[in-house]
């Protein structure tokens, strides 16, 4: 028994090295599609390295007991937005989520959102342990590897907040490449349970903080309580715009580019005009009325909470994180920090979009300003 055992760990090593040489030799040749390389040729090249990063996450995780598990794994990359000279890396993520059984319908393999340019980074999570293991693309690859920053870090919110001074040094040496918040807010939250729709708003903002929760509890608030009428959508127009904006588009399919959206940004002197009422309007939602011919609009404000229980540790990412995780377990009950400062309609003829026109006080005419 115990031959076979050797037997089959020498093979699944051997396989590993020479994945490697060939991945290594593809880097080596230029991280560019290789002119006339069909796209199955860089899919399977992606593909493989994104195999790669996990089989290298699971055996740094190993080396310190820690028992990584197929399936109990959460994986956070940017492949497919990321380029590498101008290539594509959506195979990478076939590979995370073959080797590490990270999926995307249990949300345990999170695509977040980046430039082109950025560069190519893999983050894989073990529940159980708490580890996360870093690895960054070397888009100028050499022999010595592909991987130009490689970090493993406990990044469980408990042994955080107990290692509070040591890991604001390691922040601010950017441990994970400068993506230590996006990571560590992300990973915690899924851990936690967050739901779908939640994680779907951090990957399009790119990381998770108080200002997208807003956002998300906005939209919840609005599917229960101002839903749009069957067969339209809302347009959304902000006052005070945020983070929120980023969720709001996301959960509510409302955007500029159909039309749904719009946002300005207010100066001081706008703000400060704004009555006393409404000093803490920040989102106006419109919807047809039933007649589906005339429209109507309510305004919106986040009443952040005057306590979030988390204790100032100085480190600025654990402090976000520990707010972040507050407003988590309250998420499902968006009534009892978003407000609806006004309701109002549109006169008839008048469209959202008319009221977003440039040059037009949109504000004065919902009446959120002195005549």
């Amino acid at each position: 028994m115990k031959t076979k055992i050797l037997f089959k760990y020498k093979i699944h090593r051997i396989l590993l090295a020479i994945t490697a040489f060939f991945i290594t030799a593809a880097f080596c040749h230029g991280a560019e599609t290789i002119p006339g390389e069909s796209a199955v040729t860089g899919y399977n090249k992606w593909k493989s390295i994104g195999q790669s990063a996990a089989d290298n996450a699971f055996a740094a995780m190993k080396k310190t007991g820690a028992r990584p598990e197929k399936g109990n794994i959460i994986v956070l990359t940017n492949a497919g937005y990321a380029e590498i000279n101008g290539a594509s890396t959506m195979g990478a993520l076939d590979g995370l989520a073959e080797t590490t059984g990270a999926l995307r319908g249990n949300n345990t393999l999170l695509e977040i959102h980046s430039s082109p340019w950025t560069k190519l980074w893999f983050a894989v999570y073990d529940k159980r342990s708490g580890l996360c293991s870093y690895m960054e693309i070397n888009p100028s690859a050499k022999a010595e590897g592909i991987f130009d920053i490689q970090a493993l870090e406990q990044i469980n919110i408990d042994h955080l907040s107990s290692h509070a001074e040591e890991y604001k040094a390691k922040f601010d040496k950017k441990v994970f490449g400068g993506n230590e918040f996006r990571i560590i807010s992300i990973v915690n939250a899924v851990a936690e349970g967050s739901p779908s729709y939640a994680v779907r708003a951090f990957e399009f903002h790119d990381h998770y903080c108080p200002g997208v929760t807003s956002g998300i509890m906005m939209a919840g608030y609005l599917k229960k309580n101002f839903p749009p009428v069957s067969g339209s959508d809302y347009f959304v127009q902000a006052i005070q715009p945020w983070c929120k904006e980023d969720a709001l588009m996301v959960l509510l399919n409302a955007t500029p580019g159909k039309g749904g959206y719009s946002v300005s940004y207010p100066t001081d002197a706008d703000l400060e005009n704004l009555l006393p009422w409404a000093k803490d309007a920040s989102t106006v939602a419109y919807r047809k009325k039933k007649d589906g011919k005339a429209w109507e609009g309510i305004v919106l404000a986040f009443n952040w909470a005057a306590d979030t229980q988390c204790p100032e540790t100085g480190n600025g990412i654990l402090d976000k994180v520990c707010a972040d995780l507050w407003y988590l377990k309250r998420i499902e009950r968006p009534e009892e920090f978003v407000s609806v400062v006004k309701s109002f309609e549109l006169p008839e003829g008048v469209s959202p979009k008319d009221w977003a026109a440039p040059g037009v006080d949109y504000m004065g005419k919902i009446g959120l300003t002195p005549e």
